[in-house]
């Protein structure tokens, strides 16, 4: 069935480019089963999937003929690129980006799942859209703190709030092949300015926002983590921490590691908030560090 899919999709980027125009005679199955050395069922399987996507409809006398736009309108004509990202968006937000898949997202929004191919050019695009709808919550405003370190505690939060209401986006994101994001770019011009603000070379404005972004990024990960854990185990983080106490100890002896010992032994409260408060506050520490030593050279 992935296959036909495989093929219906490739079929509906020639209507699409107008390869095949409205009123062309669509593949036949045995064309299909020529052209990609495929199954009779197969091929049959991949022009149901073509109507279904309302692209291509079977005539008296012709077979299936590719339809025009008009002719093509789906049962809901409101559907819009926008509208099918934002469905894709809430899917991966409350269960996991693996969760939205193409077939799931069409079923939410009611339609073939060849019918998406009309609004985003496969998964990677879809995925790519939902990254940047994300990225819309990190809203940069005029008003933000003026002082280069409030400024960049500011937009810290506003990155590590993004990332709680989306979890998956962390993983998705890449710090060495930085996907394009047009929301994304206001966040990063205003991080790179505080720096440059604060006397920063170029170069070095760039190093420390990938070390933030990347602290922050990292934290993130492991809520998403988290998240599928609980939903796989049905215990909690703390909850399964319990469970594992006494083969901690027997790994950690006191005479050995005296001090892992000591905290396998404590009631640590995990919690990513207070770990982020402090990782924050000591990497904008290192950086103000910097500008008093580049202030006392001058």
């Amino acid at each position: 069935m992935k296959r036909a899919e495989e093929i219906a999709a490739v079929l509906s980027e020639r209507i699409a480019t107008g390869r095949l125009r409205p009123g062309d005679r669509a593949p036949s199955t045995r064309t299909i089963m020529r052209d990609f050395g495929v199954a009779m069922a197969t091929a049959s399987r991949v022009l149901a999937l073509l109507q279904d996507a309302g692209v291509v409809a079977s005539t008296p006398g012709r077979g299936s003929v590719v339809l025009s736009p008009d002719e093509s309108a789906r049962a809901e004509p409101e559907l819009t690129v926008d509208a099918v990202v934002a469905a894709a968006l809430r899917i991966a937000d409350s269960e996991g980006l693996e969760a939205a898949s193409m077939r799931r997202v069409a079923s939410e929004v009611g339609v073939a799942t060849m019918a998406l191919y009309r609004f985003v050019s496969g998964r990677d695009d879809l995925v790519l859209r939902m990254m940047d709808l994300a990225c819309a919550d990190l809203v940069i405003a005029e008003s933000d703190p003026s002082h280069w370190r409030e400024r960049l505690d500011w937009l810290t939060r506003q990155f590590w709030q993004c990332l709680r209401r989306h979890p998956w986006l962390a993983s998705a994101m890449s710090m060495t092949r930085p996907q394009p994001l047009p929301n994304a770019l206001p966040y990063s011009e205003a991080i790179i300015d505080a720096l440059r603000t604060a006397g920063f070379s170029p170069a070095d404005s760039l190093t420390m926002h990938l070390g933030l972004m990347n602290l922050v990024r990292g934290l993130a990960e492991t809520v998403e983590t988290e998240l599928a854990d609980q939903a796989a185990t049905g215990i909690t983080n703390d909850e399964w921490a319990d469970t594992q106490t006494d083969s901690l100890l027997e790994l950690m002896p006191s005479d050995r590691f005296p001090r892992m010992n000591e905290l396998v032994q404590q009631d640590y409260p995990y919690d990513h908030d207070t770990i982020f408060e402090m990782g924050v506050r000591c990497f904008l520490d290192g950086v103000a560090w910097q500008v008093s030593q580049s202030s006392d050279a001058r």
